[in-house]
């Protein structure tokens, strides 16, 4: 009897067993949770080769030193994900959960009892918003000493040119579908209290398409008139409430000199009204930059002259073209117009040999002045290693690039790779100092 109650005891035990889950006891630390999505990693693979030809970049400055500077900690650039991220997709599949029992997928969660992925942060590939170098690439990633580090002049271009059109003139509107045909950045200097002319949507469309919209004062005063300081605050708080945008750089009303002490006080660049064309890290003035004035009704051919120039010195020029011709004659006064046939003739002109940087002014005097204080600033070397930091001048746009090459090494920015881009440069952020080359 005794020995029947112990078999019937025995039964009862192992059915008890074999029909509890593994819920009922308390979770296990050695599995981590998984709550989260996975999204994909920043891509790493350069750009696509620009279709307009052109020979290779050739190096520019050689970065050799300049004086010590106190700069602050460099601040982390958070890494971008390239998709969207959103669930995993089904067991097994890539990036998504592990199927029951088995292995993590790539990127996945870890399986019940296993360890997290490990993830290796992504090499930086920063959208420098920068035009595509010339040339069709396949430039090989530099593979010799960590030395010799170097800036492209003019971001890898040749030259440089930016098309500006002052005074916010009838001819601008009335040819602004031409304009925009063309396909190139402008920058807009607008007189902000022309009425009717300032509340065209023409502008807020050029603003929206990436062209730039810069200050050319509220009212236009002359050299020596009261209130200049005020007539241009006032401008530019015209455009930034009409437009939502912030004002970068100014273009003096007649290029009257006092607005060069003005400007210095407030933006990156002021164009001025003279003749010139600017070199890389010249001793040109930045709140004095000069500019072409075509004379009234000029063929293409006195714009392309200087495009020749540009390319022959490697400098950057700026052309100021005020308005258009209507029917061979000048509109309500506009100053020394030009005919819109010819003017996008040298547009096109400019455009055919694929290596001059055609861009805004805030674009290229941001890579210039850049440039600049890139190459003035501190180099610092550290047994095998050398630091370069450097000090962007006041009222420098956030999220601008410069491009550089060396003969080898890795360059590293917050502590990340740089990413070569086979036209022949990297490219590092300028408001990120500073960066190291090491072997």
């Amino acid at each position: 009897m005794a020995l029947v109650f112990r078999l019937l005891a025995a039964s009862t035990l192992l059915g008890a067993l074999a029909c509890s889950s593994p819920d009922d006891g308390p979770p296990s630390n050695d599995v981590p949770d998984f709550t989260g999505t996975l999204a994909e990693q920043p891509s790493a693979n350069p750009p696509a080769a620009n279709s307009n030809g052109g020979s290779a970049p050739t190096p520019g400055t050689d970065v050799t030193g300049g004086d010590t500077e106190t700069l602050p900690d460099p601040v982390l650039v958070p890494s971008t994900p390239s998709g969207t991220g959103g669930s995993p997709a089904a067991a097994g599949g890539a990036g998504g959960a592990p199927a029951a029992g088995g292995a993590p997928a790539e990127g996945g969660a870890p399986a019940a009892g296993g360890a997290p992925p490990v993830v290796n942060p992504p090499a930086v590939a920063p959208p420098s918003g920068l035009p595509v170098a010339p040339g069709a690439g396949g430039i090989a990633q530099p593979s010799g000493p960590a030395t010799n580090l170097r800036v492209l002049n003019w971001a890898g271009f040749r030259s440089a040119v930016s098309y500006n059109l002052d005074d916010t003139n009838q001819t601008q509107i009335d040819h602004f579908d031409e304009l925009m045909a063309l396909n190139v950045k402008f920058t807009f200097y607008l007189w902000t209290n022309k009425t009717n002319e300032i509340a065209n949507p023409v502008w807020g469309r050029a603003l929206a398409a990436g062209h730039e919209l810069g200050n050319h004062t509220r009212s236009h005063r002359p050299s020596g008139a009261a209130g200049l300081d005020q007539d241009t605050d006032d401008g530019e708080r015209d455009i930034e409430q009409r437009f939502n945008t912030t004002v970068f750089t100014m273009a003096s009303p007649n290029g009257a000199p006092d607005y060069v002490n003005i400007a210095s006080t407030r933006y990156l660049i002021n164009r001025g009204t003279n003749g010139g064309q600017v070199a890389p890290n010249d001793g040109t003035n930045p709140f004095s930059v000069p500019t072409f004035i075509p004379a009234q009704g000029a063929q293409a051919s006195a714009f392309n002259t200087l495009v020749d120039q540009g390319r022959t010195n490697g400098t950057w020029h700026t052309v100021l073209v005020h308005g258009f011709l209507l029917n061979g004659n000048p509109v309500n006064g506009e100053f020394r117009p030009v005919e819109i046939g010819q003017f996008t003739q040298a547009v096109n002109y400019t455009k055919s040999f694929g290596d001059v940087w055609i861009d805004t002014v805030v674009d290229v005097a941001s890579y210039w002045r850049g440039q600049i204080a890139f190459s003035n600033g501190q180099r610092t070397p550290n047994g095998d290693s050398t630091t370069f930091a450097w000090t962007l001048p006041a009222h420098f746009p956030p999220g601008k690039f410069l491009r550089v090459t060396v003969d080898g090494g890795t360059l590293t920015q917050d502590g990340t790779p740089l990413v070569w881009n086979d036209h022949g440069y990297y490219e590092i952020a300028l408001d990120h100092s500073p960066v190291i080359l090491s072997p």
